[in-house]
């Protein structure tokens, strides 16, 4: 058997190499919480970036449906696929709500390149059909085009 001084030396040495890998694994996940929490803050920093410039999109849209610069349609479509980068509140939810309603019902409207395939008659049709959904959508969106005007930058 081994003498009770070198079993100390060895459980002492033993000891000290467990400590150590402790210490190296609480470091190597301090570490890693460390990137994890920087990654989170880059990321919010991101989106509120991006949430600032998906609202000034949306005021400069707004401001050219209400001086009358843009279709109804062209504004729900834009409107609505900018509201998707935005945190909105209850409040502001409401006011794009009607621009995705708009673009839902006209979404079947051919655009760009589809459009000019098409044939005149054909335009004058679809033309006149997102006319009268438009109609019925004005009082809503020319409304909330003034609100949205005003939205919140920051």
């Amino acid at each position: 058997m081994l003498s009770n001084p070198l079993m100390l030396l060895l459980a002492a040495v033993v000891l000290f190499a467990v400590g150590g890998y402790a210490a190296y694994l609480a470091l190597q996940l301090y570490r890693r919480r460390q990137r994890l929490e920087n990654g989170k803050t880059e990321l919010e920093n991101r989106l509120k970036v991006k949430d600032a410039e998906a609202r000034q999109s949306v005021q400069i849209i707004a401001r050219a449906l209400v001086q009358k610069d843009l279709s109804e349609t062209e504004a729900a479509m834009r409107i609505s696929w900018l509201s998707q980068q935005i945190i909105l509140s209850a409040d502001e939810a409401q006011h794009f709500s009607v621009f995705q309603q708009l673009a839902v019902a006209t979404a079947h409207i051919p655009i760009l390149d589809d459009w000019a395939a098409l044939e005149k008659s054909e335009k004058r049709r679809l033309n006149t059909e997102r006319e009268a959904i438009e109609l019925t959508f004005r009082d809503f969106i020319q409304a909330s085009a003034l609100e949205l005007v005003i939205i919140r930058l920051a």
